[in-house]
């Protein structure tokens, strides 16, 4: 055995959550108790290479993977060893596609046990995979708190809080109490041991029974991930909260506290006769207990894709097209003018504007597509509207939700009939084109020569004006595209503003 495996703890070698988090520049403690047995530790990931089937016997797993053990077992130790100090975006035993179809099929099986929840299951999975907070609200007894562990009880290797919210209660509670000992010394410090500071999820139950002095100590933890008590500021591990609430209490703390929260959802009462069946053959099953899957899913797989989606990866991008980019901010644009018809405060934050990006790369992912569409827009009523709230639209009750999709629908029906898809391709072309001429001067004269860079204008030139004549590239000249872009008749309002924009912010280009 070499002098690298003799001088390896064998329960070192399988880097749990911990030294993720740590990686990423979390302040993570480290337990024992947390860490499984060596053979356990040898059959969880042997597999990781393997299809995944949730239907499996554990002995099944066992036998399969034990045929890999012994002559994986050194090389896999090996391996681990070397990736200490990696970062996740570095792993390449990672199969994209194989953790998607993984975190699919639990999303089916949640759907099995919690029924009729659907969309919402599928909200809190892009809660997860973007790394946000989640606002569930409901009347007793709709099982918020049992479809919460449901979708934690998913994933290993992670640590989760729960707690239930009291007007009784202190940041104590929910930081740890001081450390008798660091007390006695002068130091006012948090023993954090087992509090939300270390957690990866979380759920707070009852969220708005909470005091508002609770509240405000959790809006750094929640947004910033850090804790801040003077002098002791910690880098928190939380991933995603979930907060329940069976009312909603606003005032200037409880409504910067729900910012926070990217994503919510009203679990409505339902009264179908099928649905109610299943859930009595479900709860015959469970009896109001969380499923315990044969296979969970490794969370440091699902840090693996946040990364890919936060834009994190510098091998693996996510390409958002710039054309893509604007649609998206026309979209909910025209969204917030619709319900502002009806609510003239309704009001959507830049910060959550821009979040959208985060939403949209999940989206793509998990469909298994490496670039972002224009019917990915679609489904950014997942992080722009509270699913299953009403609001009253000419005298009659539509959800928030629906009124988003025909602002989509309108949109793009709109933009396609009046060629303005084009329109904003030859500009954004253009954009970019002056963008590489700032950066590099030198290419203002010789822009005949770049092909790769002006090809696409001239395709779109040939749609937008067809009945003009283009003679050779060497036509193509700044003052040529300057023209170009003063010729075009916007088709919609958001095209001139565009135009505008590039002409004003490209003048020392011309």
């Amino acid at each position: 055995m070499s002098e690298i495996e003799n001088s390896v703890n064998p329960n070192d070698m399988y880097y749990t959550i911990e030294s993720k988090l740590k990686h990423d520049g979390y302040f993570v403690f480290s337990h024992n108790d947390l860490r499984t047995q060596y053979d356990e530790n040898v059959l969880k990931r042997v597999p990781y290479k393997t299809n995944y089937n949730l239907q499996q016997e554990p002995s099944e797993q066992k036998e399969s993977a034990a045929e890999d053990i012994s002559s994986h077992i050194q090389n896999l130790m090996l391996e681990k060893f070397k990736d200490f100090g990696r970062s996740v975006e570095e792993d390449s035993h990672y199969d994209i596609s194989e953790i998607i179809s993984y975190l699919q099929a639990h999303m089916q099986r949640i759907s099995r046990n919690v029924v009729g929840r659907d969309e919402i299951i599928e909200q809190l999975m892009y809660a997860i995979l973007t790394g946000e907070h989640m606002l569930l609200m409901s009347r007793t007894g709709m099982a918020k708190s049992y479809l919460a562990n449901e979708v934690f009880n998913t994933f290993e290797n992670i640590r989760i809080f729960s707690a239930q919210a009291s007007k009784d209660q202190t940041p104590d509670n929910y930081f740890g109490p001081y450390d008798i000992e660091d007390f006695k010394r002068g130091v006012i410090r948090h023993n954090i041991k087992g509090s939300i500071i270390e957690a990866n999820l979380v759920l707070l139950d009852e969220f708005f029974d909470a005091s508002d002095v609770v509240l405000r100590s959790l809006l750094s933890v929640l947004n910033e991930r850090k804790f801040i008590n003077g002098a002791e500021q910690i880098d928190v591990a939380i991933h995603t909260a979930i907060a329940t609430a069976n009312y909603l209490r606003l005032n200037e703390v409880t409504e910067a506290v729900l910012d926070r929260f990217l994503y919510k959802a009203i679990i409505p009462e339902d009264d179908d006769m099928y649905n109610s069946l299943l859930i009595d053959q479900a709860y015959a099953v469970r009896k109001g207990k969380p499923e315990e899957p044969l296979r969970k899913l490794p969370f440091e797989q699902i840090l693996y894709l946040q990364n890919i989606i936060k834009n994190s990866n510098k091998k693996i991008q996510v390409v958002f097209p710039d054309s893509v980019k604007f649609m998206k901010n026309v979209v909910i644009n025209k969204f917030a003018s619709e319900v502002r018809k009806s609510e003239p405060e309704f009001f959507i934050s830049p910060r959550k504007q821009a979040k959208m990006s985060d939403f949209l790369r999940a989206s793509a992912i998990l469909d298994n597509r490496y670039e972002v569409s224009l019917q990915d827009l679609r489904k950014m009523y997942f992080g722009l509207v509270t699913l299953n709230r009403f609001i009253s639209v000419k005298q009659k009750d539509k959800q928030y939700k629906d009124v988003f999709i025909d602002a989509y629908e309108q949109t793009m029906s709109h933009f396609k009939a009046t060629n303005a898809f084009q329109q904003i391709d030859f500009l954004l072309n253009i954009k970019n084109i002056f963008h590489v001429l700032r950066n590099d001067p030198s290419k203002k004269d010789k822009l005949h020569e770049e092909k790769g860079l002006i090809q696409g204008v001239r395709s779109l030139l040939m749609k937008l004006f067809p009945l003009k004549t283009r003679d050779d590239d060497n036509a193509m000249t700044i003052d040529s595209l300057k023209k170009s872009i003063i010729d075009i008749n916007p088709a919609v309002e958001e095209v001139r503003e565009l135009k505008q924009g590039i002409l004003r912010d490209y003048k020392d280009i011309y």
